[in-house]
């Protein structure tokens, strides 16, 4: 009868661990960025799709929320979400947050009007123009620091290429295949005006950013790059990506 009693009690104790590793949860913060990720995009978006498949590997479900880019910076910050993505990758941010490896590459541009002959070799030589930048974005670190450099705040994409469109500025900085995105969708009304300065300025790296005021961010981090180790080698990733056209 003891041995029944004791056999009943294990079993018990690990259907509710069993349980209890099924439904381990992470909260993300993300903000409405086409075509990475998006409250209106089919599942979300392609960075959603790969980032949720590849906590799902290491046991986890997610939770996405969706906000302006600069409150999902302060609200990872502050350990109000347990993560944040998709975010580009600098020395300051790995010093705020626990950074991902890498699921992704983006190239990032300098967009102008077709009608306006803009080159550069450095960017010394596009101290005379305007350019649009976005809140709380991180671009290049040579970028960033460079305050000779006129650049004129807007708080989206889209609007940066609606003042270029307008002439407001004379160049914006911008993700090219988010502007693709707009310009196809959005703002069709600039596809024909505007175009991007090749070559990229850089192809930028997209992790997500752990919360270090959160619980057990560090055996979160080590879940997910398993998990996106796992889907990079089975062809997860890359058939989420195909299928989402890019």
């Amino acid at each position: 009868m003891r041995l029944k009693c004791w056999m009943i009690s294990w079993a018990m104790l690990l259907v509710a661990t069993v349980g209890m590793a099924e439904n381990k949860e992470v909260s993300l913060a993300t903000l409405n960025w086409a075509p990475y990720v998006g409250k209106k995009l089919e599942n979300h978006g392609f960075t959603a799709e790969i980032v949720s498949e590849a906590f799902k590997r290491a046991g986890y479900q997610v939770e996405i929320k969706f906000m302006p880019w600069k409150r999902v910076l302060s609200q990872v910050k502050l350990g109000k979400f347990d993560a944040g993505f998709p975010a580009y990758y600098s020395e300051e941010r790995a010093k705020l947050y626990a950074v991902s490896d890498s699921f992704i590459d983006g190239p990032l541009v300098f967009y102008k009007r077709k009608d306006k002959s803009i080159s550069y070799k450095t960017l010394e030589d596009l101290k005379p123009y305007k350019i649009g930048i976005v809140r709380g974005y991180v671009n290049t670190p040579e970028f960033d620091s460079a305050d000779f450099l006129q650049k004129k705040l807007a708080n989206s994409d889209e609007a940066n290429l609606k003042k270029l469109f307008k002439e407001k500025i004379d160049l914006t900085i911008i993700d090219q295949f988010t502007a693709a995105h707009i310009l196809n969708t959005s703002f069709s009304q600039g596809k024909g005006a505007l175009d991007f300065i090749a070559p990229p300025l850089q192809l930028k790296t997209l992790h997500v950013i752990f919360s270090k005021e959160s619980k057990e961010y560090e055996a979160r981090v080590a879940a997910f790059n398993q998990g996106l180790k796992a889907i990079i080698q089975d062809g997860t990733l890359k058939m989420i990506v195909e299928r989402h056209n890019l």
